[in-house]
């Protein structure tokens, strides 16, 4: 059981964090003047919690069912998309470095473009490997 609830309760405060900061800097004011980046935010969050809800919930069933939580493959898997994630994210900060000399974009709001890149760059592989399989 804790390692089910220690997800969600992670899940749970990142989003109640981003919600916290969303509002600390005033982008989602009284007014309807919401930019194209606020809803990306909103949005990306969103689906990154209900993917981890599902996950859990999918952990979950088979713990109940007495399934091994972490068996080899899914270890295997997780590794290979960690590795490829962080070596693609390298080229993506690269990018992201570039594009920081070529316009005149906060470096803070770049940041956390990197970050949700990151994080998408490793469910994208996550995903990947997982239907794939990893060879030995």
């Amino acid at each position: 059981m804790k390692k089910i609830f220690l997800p969600v309760f992670i899940l749970t405060y990142v989003v109640i964090l981003a919600g916290i900061g969303i509002l600390q800097t005033g982008t989602i004011d009284s007014s309807n003047n919401h930019s194209l980046t606020e809803y990306i935010f909103i949005g990306v969050i969103s689906i990154l919690f209900l993917i981890g809800i599902i996950l859990s919930i999918k952990r979950y069933r088979s713990e109940k069912q007495g399934l091994p939580v972490d068996d080899e493959m899914s270890i295997k898997i997780v590794n290979k998309s960690a590795s490829y994630s962080y070596y693609l994210s390298l080229f993506l900060w690269l990018v992201i470095i570039f594009i920081q000399s070529r316009t005149n974009l906060v470096g803070s709001i770049l940041m956390g473009y990197g970050i949700i890149g990151m994080v998408t760059t490793f469910i994208l592989c996550f995903i990947y490997f997982n239907f794939k399989g990893v060879k030995n």
